[in-house]
């Protein structure tokens, strides 16, 4: 039976060949012997199919979340922990908020957080924060200081005692602030603005602006953006108003059709092309304002396609 698939398991368990107690011993098995990342994943969602809830599974899943090598491991113990075992899955997750490293297990242990919504979880997420307001830097190697998030926070919290915010408002600014330090690791040009009522991110800029390069940075060391997929952490901005992509090299902006938000969309010279990509922009209901310069589509482009109240940039002049 060892040779056997998480999906054959899977099958044998719900066919009545293979009962639960025998299905929970394969696929623990598979995750645990397993060299395959795949197969331990998906050993990982079947398991939580058969729903056997016991001290035994939330041992094993504690294990995984605190000491596993491979981090979609970790997230997805995670997960499972605070779908099974909300109330008990504080502990590890208080152990793991402290000693995790990685940018999407941090995530996903702040969102698991704010689901368990007591009165420990909320003085975690509340010391996450407070920690923030005490980093010096985003990025120490780059002398990249935490000045705007340290200034907004702290005047956030004046105004509005921190024991009065929800978990989910604390752990969107936990999560911002993650994404943040995340982008900044991982480019060498990102400016952003916070609101000031809530602290978290309303504006993005991940251009190639001289003004925004760092003190320091290479010359010549772009971030050459050829998908808005590769933007680690940027979906987790739900309050994103304004995000400017310039001079990248972006064909498609599928994935920007998330953010409601968003009042004002600069692609300026990229690699945009088809015009699906319209499509995708139309479906922004509050956008404002969009700058299209410098990419093929404007070539392609009826005005018809806009609705009248939106500013559109195509080669530079407003057309509405």
């Amino acid at each position: 039976m060892m040779d056997l698939t998480p999906e054959e398991i899977s099958k044998g368990f719900k066919n009545k060949k293979i009962n639960k107690i025998t299905t929970y011993n394969l696929l623990t098995s598979l995750i645990e012997n397993s060299e395959n990342e795949d197969i331990r994943l998906e050993s990982i969602i079947r398991l939580e199919e058969i729903n056997i809830i016991n001290n035994e599974l939330f041992s094993f899943l504690e294990n995984l979340l605190i000491s596993d090598s491979e981090r979609k491991i970790r997230i997805n113990a995670t997960k499972f922990l605070t779908n099974k075992f909300l109330e008990k899955a504080i502990n590890p997750l208080k152990w793991a908020i402290k000693h995790e490293t990685d940018f999407e297990c941090l995530i996903t242990i702040s969102q698991s957080l704010a689901k368990i919504n007591n009165n420990e979880s909320n003085l975690i997420l509340i010391n996450e924060i407070k920690k923030i307001i005490k980093t010096k830097y985003l990025n120490k190697e780059r002398k990249i200081e935490n000045k705007k998030f340290r200034k907004v926070l702290k005047k956030l919290f004046k105004s509005k005692n921190i024991a009065n915010f929800s978990q989910e408002e604390l752990a969107e600014v936990l999560i911002n602030y993650l994404v943040i330090s995340n982008l900044i690791n991982q480019y060498p040009n990102v400016y952003y603005e916070l609101d000031p009522q809530i602290g978290v991110v309303t504006e993005l800029d991940l251009s190639d602006y001289m003004e925004y390069e760092v003190k320091g940075t290479p010359f010549g060391w772009k971030n050459r953006i050829i998908s808005i997929s590769e933007i680690k952490g940027l979906k987790y901005l739900n309050f994103l108003k304004k995000i400017d992509l310039s001079n990248n090299q972006i064909e498609n902006v599928h994935e920007l059709v998330k953010f409601g938000n968003l009042t004002h969309l600069i692609l300026a010279n990229n690699k945009i092309n088809e015009l699906k990509n319209l499509e995708y922009i139309r479906k922004l209901p509050n956008l404002e304002y969009l700058d299209l310069r410098r990419n093929n589509i404007v070539n392609k482009i009826d005005l018809n396609e806009f609705n009248s109240r939106m500013r559109v940039l195509l080669k530079d002049s407003f057309l509405h």
